[in-house]
């Protein structure tokens, strides 16, 4: 069942995948194969279509990038990456914006690992955990 929250901030149904369509199965697979092992996973941070609309015409585009990540690490961490990911390439503080995280359409949850998620979520095609993010302004502008 959805998480109610998802379908009030707009976020359901984003099924389409950038890397999917940018990737062929065979470079999915390899990365696969090269990070995932017993400890860790990738994962793959795209903008959910949501974000993609908002930004349409506004700029540089949200990026899409892959990380590995232990599976023991709670995803909490995942939103700390994807901020200082996203620092990087916009090159300005993205403290103040709160980011859901969704696998397949789901809030994840804080209180799970990234390793429960990855099982319960990967794709069975290639093995890789894709994760979208969209950002909602939380504590005002400065």
């Amino acid at each position: 069942m959805q998480n109610s929250l998802s379908y009030k901030l707009g976020l359901k149904n984003d099924n389409n995948r950038l890397f999917i369509a940018r990737k062929t199965l065979v470079q999915r697979q390899e990365l696969s194969k090269k990070y995932n092992n017993e400890s860790q996973v990738v994962l793959v941070f795209e903008p959910h279509r949501f974000m993609t609309q908002y930004w349409a015409g506004a700029g540089p585009q949200q990026p899409m990038f892959a990380v590995g990540l232990s599976k023991d690490d709670p995803v909490e961490n995942i939103s700390t990456i994807l901020k200082k990911k996203l620092q990087s390439v916009f090159h300005k503080d993205f403290q103040k914006y709160t980011y859901f995280l969704l696998c397949n359409n789901y809030l994840l949850s804080s209180e799970q690992t990234i390793g429960m998620i990855y099982e319960k979520y990967k794709n069975e095609e290639d093995g890789i955990l894709y994760v979208k993010y969209c950002e909602q302004q939380t504590f005002g502008t400065c």
